[in-house]
């Protein structure tokens, strides 16, 4: 078996120690608002050019790429309430929902127009309507995303959220802005859940709100995934595949999907009659597996990439994201005036 194979052993050491060296990166100043996955990836990338990595370690990385991500994923689910739904108003789901399905549909047609592909189009409005770097990283096995694509969305996408983070952070020290109308907007706008807490710690009051909004995208993750997956299935019996063989590549590229719902209900039953405190401290732990496992495969992935092929679509890609992402704060903007969310 592999996982009795040195060379496998080594290939997801190897992984593991990028993870573990981007953990440990993203506590520095500045280096902290960009993220682990997106270190992990970057430092992953810079150790693929730096060091020779022997062929037979890539069976390894492979392993961590794709398997320890899609574990991740389900663990991930830990991030979701479903109560949250109950104790929101309709105006914030309003907002919620027309950013992730306005901005899924406006930034891949405008990837399109662009000349980019369909997958890469679409990672980029995954990364921007969703919750950033875990969503590009949950998404990609069900899109069949090439490893270079996911190398260009992920370091992008969180250097657009950390621009637009510390722009918000200014803006709220100059100029007087109402609370729920900030919350609204960070927790609408950026990408991560790290950027929405640090932008809205500047003022208390709109924390509340910016978490919340936060929080009714990232519930949109599993039904996008489950889209997609049978928005694939469909196309490959188009194309020719017989139903059953759709049937059994959605099953094979989705089955972390439910089990990122079932421990998002279980975390939902447990806040509502468990122990708070042991609650909160096991999210903790829980969140913090998921996210050094999810740091592995982001370090696989950059292990993997080779940039030279998307290279020419470098500027195409980068006016796209920021383009979609302006696209968001528009519309986000509109909805606030519009709703009365002040």
């Amino acid at each position: 078996m592999k996982f009795h194979c040195p060379h496998f052993r080594s290939g997801v050491a190897l992984t593991f120690f990028i993870a573990l060296l981007a953990m440990n990166l993203s506590h520095l100043p500045g280096l902290n608002q960009i993220g682990v996955l997106a270190l992990a990836l970057l430092v992953g990338g810079a150790a693929r050019v730096q060091l020779h990595i022997p062929e037979l370690q890539e069976i390894g990385i492979h392993f961590s790429a794709k398997h320890l991500l899609r574990i991740g994923t389900v663990l991930v689910g830990i991030k979701c309430n479903f109560d949250l739904l109950s104790h929101v108003g309709p105006r914030m789901i309003i907002v919620a929902v027309s950013v992730v399905i306005g901005g899924i549909f406006f930034i891949t047609w405008l990837g399109r127009v662009a000349g980019l592909s369909e997958t890469l189009s679409l990672l980029l409005a995954i990364d921007a309507s969703i919750c950033g770097a875990s969503a590009v990283a949950s998404v990609a096995p069900t899109l069949r995303a090439s490893k270079e694509e996911v190398a260009l969305v992920i370091p992008l996408g969180s250097l657009i959220g950390t621009i637009a983070m510390l722009c918000m952070t200014a803006a709220a020290h100059f100029f007087p802005i109402a609370p729920l109308s900030f919350g609204v907007f960070a927790g609408a706008s950026l990408q991560e859940v790290a950027q929405v807490i640090a932008a809205v710690s500047v003022l208390p009051a709109s924390i509340e709100a910016g978490v919340a909004t936060k929080f009714l995208r990232i519930l949109f993750l599993a039904p996008t995934m489950l889209g997609l997956g049978f928005f694939l299935m469909r196309r490959g019996v188009q194309v020719g595949n017989s139903r059953q063989q759709g049937v059994r590549a959605l099953l094979n590229s989705i089955w972390f999907v439910f089990g990122f719902l079932v421990v998002g209900m279980l975390h939902t039953l447990m806040e509502r009659w468990g122990n708070l405190f042991l609650v909160a401290r096991a999210d903790q732990i829980i969140l913090s597996i998921a996210t050094f496992l999810m740091a592995m495969a982001m370090a696989g992935v950059g292990l993997q990439v080779r940039l030279k092929s998307l290279w020419q679509q470098g500027w195409q890609v980068i006016a796209v994201a920021f383009g979609g992402w302006s696209f968001l704060v528009f519309v986000v903007g509109g909805e606030i005036y519009f709703l009365g969310l002040k």
